[in-house]
């Protein structure tokens, strides 16, 4: 049968409908994906992102969750400038271009400044030098007490208003700490010498 002869053989009119309606399908279905695939993806579209830096962290995830975006706790330290609980930094920046479900990381302020650990030196260093290692570290230094009969400027004790510290102490830098040290009128090796014996003394009791 001829190719001519089959299509006389057909209703033309429901015919060549139903190759257009084919043809149709063809073409429309793969773009029909491609839209749905655009719309799950959220293909082309932008976010800014806002500027979150001071809120509180229940602001500032509430309000990046209203964007589409998602908010993350990725750090904490402590500024004494801002609220305990706001957020003091953000990355990426706000105004940066992101698609939606994009995790937003936050750095959030500590109800509190951390306490620390207060180092060796007590009996163990000058004046000198544990008054430049505190600073180091942050501390706050209140005049120095000396205190006679001990060895020039040999650090004694540390104190914290009335409270003497010992090493190993975690203290808070918000408060100033006092350096404790000899006014060297002693003789110094006869103060060395009396430790000493007193050492001999505990250990052979």
């Amino acid at each position: 049968m001829a190719l001519s002869d089959y299509f006389k053989g057909k209703s033309g009119r429901i015919f060549w409908l139903n190759i257009l309606a084919m043809a149709a399908v063809l073409i429309g279905l793969p773009l029909i994906c491609l839209q749905m695939l655009d719309e799950y993806t959220h293909h082309g579209e932008k976010i800014n992102v806002p500027y979150v830096i001071g809120k509180s962290a229940y602001d500032a995830e509430a309000e990046l969750k209203e964007k589409g975006l998602i908010a993350v706790i990725a750090d904490s330290t402590y500024s004494k400038t801002a609220e305990p609980g706001a957020i003091l930094d953000q990355s990426p920046t706000s105004g940066s271009e992101v698609k939606s479900g994009r995790i937003i990381y936050l750095t959030i302020n500590l109800n509190g400044e951390p306490l620390v650990e207060l180092p060796d030196l007590i009996n163990n260093s000058s004046l000198r030098e544990a008054e430049a290692k505190l600073r180091a570290m942050g501390f706050k230094l209140a005049p120095c007490q000396f205190v006679d009969g001990h060895p020039k400027d040999f650090v004694i004790g540390i104190k914290q208003g009335i409270r003497d510290l010992h090493t190993g102490d975690k203290i808070s830098r918000d408060r100033a700490i006092t350096i404790v040290a000899g006014a060297g009128e002693a003789d110094s090796l006869e103060y060395v010498d009396s430790l000493y014996e007193d050492t001999i003394a505990d250990i052979e009791f």
